[in-house]
């Protein structure tokens, strides 16, 4: 046989392998969102009964090569949409027409999940200590801790608490006692002054507690001290010191601003209430003729009126009518916010004592507001304390706007010493009826 009859029988036994290579085809297609026909990128497209498959691109487009020229069905999925299976006729797969596919949006079903709110963190908790009273700034946490609490029945001073063997503990960020001291005598609270230094009073001294070396150091000072000189600046800003002559025995008071380089202190605004001190002035109407004359002859040797005076002779702070009066003073960023409940709006002090617009407060209102306001000092926000049956909840108060935010309830009946701060709401608890001694606890309020 020739070379050149050898040739066409090699070109016929090529035949079959050049006729399986035409029988390849491309499928295109593209896949759109079944609403908004916007393109969909990520969808898989699968060949059912085989391991062929294609993604698509961000313009939704796609191709797949199928082997063979015949009918297939594809199974197109992705995740937030209904997954669909399309039968491609043999027909249309020859046609090389390109392949429009609409998906619809589907809701992905998840297995139900309890959300549970964390239960309140053990700050403090001693077998052989209660825990008293507790303050926070920037050296740790000081916990005062006792081991019997013991009624003061000087007559002055009738139901006082004070703490016997009491001492204070300071802890690290992470509740980690650092150190602690055996306080010298009897004490009663923890107390702060204008720079936030921790102040132990006791029941005739105080002591300033410090951290010195890793050591606690205590600075005695006197009760007169303490009440004249500490406890009435309550607060700073730059220049100035903060405080108040407050006086639970009488129905207003003043908020100031001192200034240490200039020794001038200035008014920021009264606080009165208006019904109290009407109450107050008027025991002089029903004082005798000789007490009225006591008074009078008073007021002439002091300067004082002698309605007050005769309100402090009668002891009408004693009377089952009247309250202290309460607005707090907070320095919120750089604004100076004083809660005056009397006139029922947030007195608002730029830091030179500008007053601005004042703002209607609406805590006040609720039947269940518990007379005391908290303040955050790692933020600045204010909360309101509220507390109904077993329930106890704080809600913060805007003080541009007055309003309050969401209710955060703590999670124990009853709690004691409520103060916040990193977003945190610390109170002392002990179960009722237990043997657990009083527990210092913090629960996430943010």
């Amino acid at each position: 046989m020739g070379r050149h009859s050898i040739l066409p029988i090699i070109f016929l036994s090529l035949l079959p392998l050049f006729s399986r290579a035409q029988e390849r085809s491309t499928l295109r297609g593209k896949v759109i969102d079944a609403v908004t026909e916007s393109a969909l990128r990520d969808v898989h497209i699968g060949v059912k009964g085989t391991a062929l498959g294609a993604v698509t691109q961000a313009d939704g487009t796609f191709e797949l090569v199928l082997p063979e020229e015949r009918s297939v069905v594809l199974h197109v999925s992705r995740i937030g949409y209904a997954e669909q299976d399309r039968t491609v006729d043999r027909k249309s797969v020859l046609s090389g027409e390109s392949l429009l596919i609409r998906l619809a949006t589907s809701a992905v079903e998840l297995a139900p999940v309890t959300i549970q709110r964390p239960a309140p963190e053990v700050v403090y908790q001693r077998e052989d200590l209660h825990v008293g009273d507790y303050f926070t700034n920037n050296e740790g946490l000081w916990v005062l801790t006792y081991d019997k609490p013991q009624l003061w029945h000087r007559q002055d001073q009738a139901g006082r608490q004070v703490y016997k063997d009491a001492r204070l503990h300071l802890l690290d960020t992470n509740f980690v006692e650092q150190c602690s001291v055996r306080l010298p005598t009897n004490v009663c609270r923890l107390r702060h002054d204008a720079a936030y230094r921790t102040i132990v009073e006791g029941v005739d001294k105080a002591w300033v507690a410090t951290l010195v070396n890793g050591e606690m150091q205590l600075q005695e000072i006197s009760m007169k001290v303490l009440k004249e000189n500490v406890l009435p600046w309550t607060d700073s800003i730059p220049g100035h010191l903060l405080g108040n002559n407050f006086d639970a025995t009488f129905p207003a008071f003043e908020h100031f601003a001192y200034d240490p380089q200039s020794e001038e202190t200035r008014a920021i605004c009264a606080v009165q209430d208006d019904h109290l001190m009407e109450l107050f002035r008027s025991q002089y109407k029903y004082m005798s003729g000789h007490d009225k004359v006591v008074a009078m002859d008073l007021a002439i040797e002091t300067g004082i009126d002698a309605e007050i005076i005769a309100g402090y002779m009668t002891q009408f702070h004693k009377d089952i009518y009247f309250d202290p009066p309460y607005a707090p003073l907070f320095v919120v960023k750089d604004t100076l916010c004083v809660f005056d409940h009397y006139t029922e709006r947030i007195r608002r002090f730029l830091p030179d004592l500008t007053e601005v617009e004042a703002v209607p407060m609406t805590h006040h209102k609720e039947r269940t507001w518990k007379t005391r306001l908290l303040q955050d000092r790692s933020d600045g926000t204010v909360y309101a304390l509220f507390a109904r049956n077993l329930h106890t909840w704080l809600r913060s108060v805007d003080p541009s706007t007055g309003k309050l935010g969401p209710m955060r309830e703590l999670d124990h009946p009853f709690p004691e010493e409520v103060q916040v701060h990193g977003g945190h709401a610390y109170f002392i608890y002990r179960t009722y009826g237990s043997l657990q001694h009083r527990t210092l606890y913090r629960q996430a309020i943010k």
